[in-house]
C-alpha cells in the first residue's frame, strides 16, 4: 500500500515537471510567408468559384451575386513567394468558404496551403476562422502534414495588392509551432530524477 502511494507521488510529482518545463523544449517555432494570388468573376482565369448556391436570404452586406446566406465558394488560387503575380510559384491554397451571417459579412472559412517547392515541399499547412471586413484576418492553424505535422498556431492574412477588381493579392503570414520528435525534446529537457521513461 505505501509503495502504491509512494509511486502515485512519484509519477504526480513527474508531471509536475514536465508541465513547468518550457514550451520550447517541446515544440518548435515555424514561419512561412507566402502570396496568394486571388482571381474572382467569372473568367477563365478565375481561382475561385460557387460550389453551392445558399437558400438566402440575400446578405445585404456582401456583394452580388454570392451573398446568399449558405453561398459556398471552393477556391484553387496559385500562390507565389511575392506579390508580383509573375513571381515564381512556391504552392496552392485549396478551401472552401461560405456566407455565415445573414447580415453580417461573415464568411466561414477553411483553407490548406500545400507548399510545392523548397524546405516545405510536399508539406501542408490546415487553416480555418471567418473573414469578415476587417483589414487584416487571423485564423487558427489547426494542423498540417510533412514538416507541419501537428502543428498550432495562428496565419494573419491582408490584402496587400489589388491588380483589378478581380485579381487581388492576399499575403498569408504563418506562426506556427510543432512537436519536437520525442528524442530531441528529451536531450534539450533539463534533466529530472523524478521522470521515468519506462
Amino acid at each position: 500500500m505505501a509503495s502504491s502511494v509512494a509511486t502515485r507521488l512519484l509519477l504526480l510529482l513527474a508531471a509536475a515537471v514536465a508541465l513547468t518545463m518550457p514550451v520550447s523544449a517541446w515544440r518548435r517555432p515555424m514561419r512561412v510567408k507566402v502570396y496568394v494570388q486571388e482571381y474572382l468573376g467569372n473568367g477563365s482565369e478565375t481561382t475561385e468559384k460557387v460550389l453551392v448556391r445558399g437558400p438566402g436570404p440575400a446578405n445585404p452586406s456582401l456583394y452580388r451575386p454570392n451573398n446568399l446566406f449558405g453561398d459556398t465558394l471552393v477556391m484553387d488560387d496559385l500562390v507565389t513567394e511575392s506579390p508580383d503575380n509573375t513571381s515564381a510559384p512556391v504552392g496552392r491554397v485549396y478551401g472552401t468558404y461560405m456566407v455565415s451571417s445573414m447580415s453580417r459579412p461573415v464568411h466561414v472559412v477553411s483553407f490548406t496551403l500545400l507548399l510545392t517547392t523548397g524546405r516545405y515541399n510536399g508539406s501542408t499547412i490546415v487553416m480555418g476562422g471567418i473573414d469578415d471586413s476587417s483589414a487584416v484576418l487571423e485564423h487558427a492553424v489547426i494542423g498540417g502534414t510533412a514538416a507541419f505535422r501537428g502543428a498550432q498556431g495562428h496565419v494573419v492574412g491582408k490584402v496587400v495588392k489589388a491588380y483589378s477588381p478581380t485579381h487581388v493579392v492576399m499575403e498569408l503570414d504563418v506562426y506556427a509551432s510543432v512537436p519536437v520528435p520525442w528524442t530531441q525534446a528529451e536531450e534539450e529537457a533539463p534533466a529530472s530524477p523524478l521522470i521515468i521513461d519506462h
